[in-house]
């Protein structure tokens, strides 16, 4: 199995929500040379440019360097090599499920994931195979199917559109500063989980 732990974000035109999340992902785990992120869109805006106010959200989000950013269609391949795919919306996981069947358990919306992540203990993730002498890869993906095991539970919880993050694309600043204030936690709730799989094999 690959040494790397492949995520790939999925917002629809592949502009704001999925670009932040890549964006804020990537930076936190900059130092872990097995995280790879990266973004595509279900219709991706082919040739558009990443709005301005993404970028400022961004900059409020804690992400230093811009980059150029282009648009990426989401296709069969590509979700086939994720390890973990993060839509923003139920609507857009259904999609991609239906592209490729084979990801429906390592596939969630960013803010679903978060919520299961709080509810998964470190026990469930050394459950999955995150011991401390597997390699890092092998601890993150644990730590996806043991958030994953807890999804029957949390959906007798939550309200659906509670897994949504806002589309901003076209809207005002408010809607994106809406949109932002979804994802945020969101994006730290995933990468808490990360961390978490990462430091069971520190210090062994």
């Amino acid at each position: 199995m690959s040494e790397e732990f492949n995520v790939l974000t999925v917002c629809t035109g592949n502009l704001c929500r999925s670009i932040l999340a890549e964006l804020v992902l990537a930076q936190r785990f900059s130092d872990v040379r097995e995280i790879r992120v990266q973004s595509a869109g279900t219709r991706a805006a082919l040739g558009h440019r990443t709005p301005e106010e993404v970028w400022e959200v961004a900059g409020f989000m804690g992400v230093i360097e811009e980059r150029a950013e282009r648009a990426r269609q989401v296709d069969e391949d590509l979700l086939g090599a994720a390890d973990l795919v993060l839509t923003m919306t139920r609507e857009q996981r259904r999609e991609v499920v239906e592209l490729n069947p084979r990801i429906v358990r390592r596939t969630f919306t960013i803010r679903e994931l978060s919520g299961l992540a709080a509810v998964t203990r470190d026990e469930d993730i050394v459950n999955e195979g995150a011991v401390p002498t597997a390699d890092r890869a092998a601890r993150l993906r644990a730590a996806v199917e043991a958030a994953g095991r807890r999804r029957s539970r949390r959906r007798n919880l939550t309200l659906p559109a509670h897994d949504d993050v806002v589309d901003p694309y076209g809207c005002s600043r408010d809607i994106y500063a809406l949109s932002a204030l979804q994802l945020a936690p969101a994006v730290e709730g995933v990468s808490v989980l990360f961390q978490r799989a990462l430091n069971l094999g520190e210090g062994e």
